[in-house]
């Protein structure tokens, strides 16, 4: 106890002195993090349309005596076939390798590569990042551990190439126990000095679990982060003239503060537990140019700042029962967010105050309320009734006087669900939700936006599952309803509705012990129609009738299966002449597909998916298109 007493208040002084720590969880314990066990090869490949895309790679493992070496290769590519063709190319190439020296100290080397290239003309479409660095692992008990690393980094952007030096520390404390209280904490620093630019992650998590009696139990979290990311961009003519530089450079730093209480009461009433929770956020944001000059007469040369603080409640009720299971949750949020202009000696002031204009009309306050309600009727094995019910409502101001984006806002879902096993080999369930927004702008330059929308859905279906037969079949009605407070019979701006009818079939008949015939396929009846709510009438204004079928015989041989048959898609658009139908586009596909599944549990994965389509499109000739895809895992 004196030992796990002693390194606890270590850990405190270790953490809280240099308050400098992370971004966020994903960048936090490169070297103390789990180690990814196993080999594993995996590939997908899809191509569909015009659109290419490839993500392939693998992951080996390997253990010899005190050696442990992880490699890990990733490439990503995507192609867009058209008039002006694209391509994204990405790579990772990751190699980390560590020696155990003594049971308490393991020493490694770590190597890493990011390739990335986009033939698109956008700011950044070639970038390369390569990291060697070389780091212990210290193992103070089988709870606290820290890992000092340092090494070189080369970083290219725009056609500049950085190097420097990376170093830092992580640690990570798990379960670390007291007689009062339970501890987890895990921190980094890292720098990366790739001047003239510089990368920074400073993060620290604490939670603690303090448990009073056996029915209540405090939750404490806190975490602080700060992330510095400096990159290249174009310089203008006036910049690059007073600096000789080609690019200018952005720094953009983050800063994260978090604090939550989480408070629970196990059985507070008899069946009910009590769940209390407050939190508040920090962040701010700035985004700092490296040259400036007056000579540039725009306020695009002023830095920036964000501000934003959350502050939020919450409460939830948890009622357990052998008849009833529900929760019913309350939330409060309030949001503020400041934008702020910095100030530049020796800048024009009137540009200065152009550019604070434009930042203060992004300042925003927005309070949101939430109450939601699910809950579980089990009358029976066989009967259940699920109700769930959510409102929510959001303010939202601008105290800027040439911002008209004030609103408030509702919306309400009610679902109900019922459920019944007619037998042990059929089950039934019907589905109703009805959705209802509205929002409202405060503003009269903004409330021709004011609307209603109504959504109505009931859906019924069943499934069975028998001894050659299996299948399951969906009935859906939706009724979609936006209403304008005020309309304009020139423009978009108009009350309309939105219905639709769907009827989905998944079914397999089994033929013998190894060949089984499959069945997929839905209908959609869709139309449009301009709305007069007040009368409740409609002009219908585009009707759609969507169409697709997948007919295939699968055979099975040990854990392969393979399958073949023909694909159907269809979509035909009407238009309306009063209330009479008139053909407007027509589009059809059908072919003959394949596909190919061979899956052994936790070893290999692969399917392949190919069909050949013949398309055809009113007033266009004929054309004929392949389609393929491709799903590889295979474990070794």
């Amino acid at each position: 106890m004196l030992l796990k007493t002693s390194l606890f208040f270590i850990c405190l002084i270790l953490f809280y002195v240099p308050l400098c720590f992370a971004q966020s969880k994903v960048d936090t314990l490169e070297h103390l993090a789990r180690e990814q066990t196993g080999n594993k090869f995996f590939s997908n490949f899809n191509k569909v349309l015009n659109t290419f895309y490839l993500n392939t790679g693998f992951n080996l493992f390997g253990q010899y005596s005190g050696l442990t070496i992880n490699l890990n290769e990733n490439f990503r590519s995507s192609f867009f076939r058209s008039a002006t063709q694209s391509t994204r190319d990405e790579q990772y190439f990751g190699l980390t390798g560590k020696y155990k020296i003594t049971k308490a100290f393991d020493l490694g080397l770590s190597a890493s590569s990011t390739i990335l290239s986009d033939n698109r003309n956008i700011q950044l479409n070639q970038a390369t990042t390569n990291y060697l660095s070389l780091f212990s692992n210290i193992h103070f008990s089988k709870d606290i551990s820290f890992s000092p690393f340092g090494g070189y980094t080369s970083n290219q952007q725009l056609g500049e190439t950085d190097t420097g030096p990376i170093y830092g520390i992580e640690g990570l404390m798990t379960n670390l126990t007291f007689p009062d209280f339970n501890i987890s904490s895990n921190f980094k620093f890292k720098n990366e000095d790739i001047f003239p630019r510089r990368n920074l992650i400073r993060y620290f998590d604490l939670s603690l679990v303090n448990p009073f009696n056996n029915q209540v139990t405090n939750f404490i979290a806190g975490s602080y982060s700060s992330t510095r990311k400096d990159f290249y961009f174009p310089a203008d003519s006036i910049t690059s003239s007073a600096f000789d530089v080609i690019n200018n450079i952005e720094s953009r730093t983050e800063n994260i503060f978090y604090a939550e209480d989480r408070l629970r009461y196990n059985n507070f009433i008899k069946n009910i537990d009590l769940e209390i929770l407050g939190s508040v956020k920090w962040r701010t944001i700035d985004r700092d140019k490296r040259y400036q000059t007056v000579d540039v007469k725009s306020g695009a040369i002023f830095n920036k700042k964000i501000e934003e603080l959350i502050l939020t409640f919450e409460s939830s009720f948890i009622y357990n029962s052998s008849f009833f299971d529900g929760t019913l949750k309350i939330n409060l949020a309030e949001r503020d967010e400041k934008h702020i202009t910095k100030p530049f000696n020796g800048a024009d002031e009137i540009f200065f105050n152009d550019r604070s204009e434009i930042e203060r009309k992004k300042n925003n306050n927005s309070v949101r309320a939430t109450i939601s309600f699910s809950g579980n009727f089990k009358f029976s094995r066989s009967d259940r009734i699920i109700l769930s019910l959510y409102h929510n409502k959001l303010r939202y101001d601008t105290p800027s006087q040439n911002n008209d984006d004030d609103r408030d806002e509702l919306l309400t879902i009610i679902r109900l669900s019922y459920l019944k096993d007619l037998s042990p080999f059929f089950q039934i369930f019907i589905n109703s939700e009805a959705t209802i927004s509205q929002v409202v702008y405060l503003f009269a330059s903004r409330s021709s936006n004011n609307n209603v929308n109504d959504v109505l859905r009931l859906s019924a279906g069943g499934y069975y599952r028998g001894a050659n037969v299996s299948s399951l079949n969906t009935f859906e009605v939706s009724a979609n309803y936006t209403i304008f407070d005020f309309e304009d019979r020139i423009s978009n701006l108009r009350s309309f509705s939105f219905r639709q009818f769907t009827a989905t079939d998944s079914s397999s008949i089994t033929l013998s012990k190894k060949l089984a015939f499959v069945i997929t396929g839905y209908i959609k009846l869709s139309e449009n129609a301009d709305l007069n709510w007040g009368e409740f009438s409609e002009r219908p204004v585009r009707f759609l009738r969507e169409i697709f079928a997948d007919l295939k015989i699968v055979h099975k041989y040990n854990k392969l299966f393979l399958g073949a048959g023909v694909r159907y898609f269809s979509l035909n658009t009407f238009s309306y002449d009063g209330l009479t139908r008139v053909p407007d586009t027509k589009f059809s596909s059908v072919g003959p597909l394949i596909e190919i599944l061979y899956n052994v549990y936790n070893s290999l994965y692969l399917k392949i998916d190919g069909w050949y389509e013949f398309i055809s499109i009113s007033d266009t000739p004929d054309r004929e298109r392949a389609n393929f895809t491709m799903a590889m895992n295979w474990n070794f």
